[in-house]
């Protein structure tokens, strides 16, 4: 939960110490991870402006949250 305009990292459920995975791991192996936003029935592909968001290995930061930001965000290693 945050403010408009204060800045938030979501990071990847894939990578939390009890699961073990390893980014840098994961990324030799030639997996690459991707986020989505839900909406609806729907995943969309987050693309990453750097404007207001951008990727750092298995986090999503927004620079500057919005309303517009709020929702479910999935990550997929593929």
């Amino acid at each position: 939960m945050a403010l408009a305009g204060e800045p938030v990292r979501v990071k990847c459920a894939l990578f939390y110490s009890y699961i073990r995975t390893n980014y840098s791991m994961a990324q030799s192996t030639g997996l690459r991870l991707m986020w989505y936003k839900n909406k609806g029935d729907l995943e969309e592909p987050i693309i990453f402006s750097e404007v207001r968001m951008s990727k750092d290995e298995d986090s999503i930061w927004f620079h500057s949250v919005e309303l517009q930001d709020s929702g479910f965000y999935t990550c997929v290693l593929r």
